[in-house]
């Protein structure tokens, strides 16, 4: 039995839906953190050059909050968009899928700083990972698309 792909969905309920990839990719970020905080050096790299090397830094506790802030600026925007778009389910879901994809890059590329991480002055961070990150946004949205599909 399948949901008509034109039924109406609530203000709230497309917020929520769009929003979720979020706060899971932050809750995942923190337990990284968690799990690799003993071992981040007291001065983090938190921006990289096109060359790889870091020049832009930050306490470890200060880059989460960073990390954290960049979660929450995406999901306002995807919040806003959500708010703004037509309520229709098929609408909805591709939204929710986009987001899911957008926070599963967003989370590899924080987690991969973190676990990419030397001494401050050696830090380094191959621009590779942003291949990567394309890719796990990919298949996370696949796999919001296809549990979606499933659920409709």
């Amino acid at each position: 039995m399948s949901t008509n792909p034109t039924t109406s969905i609530s203000p709230l309920r497309r917020i929520a839906r769009a929003t979720a990839p979020f706060v899971v990719g932050a809750l995942v970020t923190l337990v990284a953190f968690m799990l690799l905080c003993n071992t981040l050096p007291d001065r983090f790299a938190t921006h990289f050059g096109l060359d790889g090397k870091a020049d832009g830094y930050s306490s470890p506790t200060t880059a989460l909050g960073q990390y954290m802030l960049v979660f929450a600026v995406e999901a306002a925007g995807i919040a806003g968009a959500g708010l703004s778009i037509q309520p229709a389910l098929r609408t909805v879901r591709v939204l929710t899928v986009f987001a899911w994809g957008l926070a599963g890059a967003t989370t590899y590329l924080f987690i991969a700083v973190m676990g990419s991480l030397g001494g401050a002055d050696s830090a380094q961070f191959p621009l590779y990972h942003l291949a990567l990150a394309a890719v796990v946004g990919v298949a996370v949205a696949a796999a919001a698309w296809a549990g979606s599909r499933r659920q409709s």
